[in-house]
């Protein structure tokens, strides 16, 4: 009996380690999602002839729009 409770210790061992290894991978996945997701942001943003202040509103109004922020609030933007 005692074999069988130590291959069933070392299988759980193998068995925490592989999830501890897809874990990672996993994680390391979203990372590379998140940086592909951003650049295209930033190609997308890059590509807009349009000022700081002018991508800043029509990012306020995509807020507003979709009830995130009160319309009213300009990111910060002086009046």
């Amino acid at each position: 009996m005692e074999t069988k409770k130590e291959k069933l210790r070392a299988e759980l061992l193998r068995a925490k380690e592989k999830a501890s290894e897809w874990t990672a991978r996993a994680r390391d996945i979203e990372r590379q999602i998140t940086e592909c997701e951003n650049t295209e942001i930033l190609q997308v943003v890059r590509s807009v002839a349009a000022t700081p202040e002018e991508l800043r509103e029509v990012l306020s109004m995509i807020r507003a729009a979709n009830g995130k922020e009160n319309p009213s609030n300009n990111l910060g933007k002086e009046n």
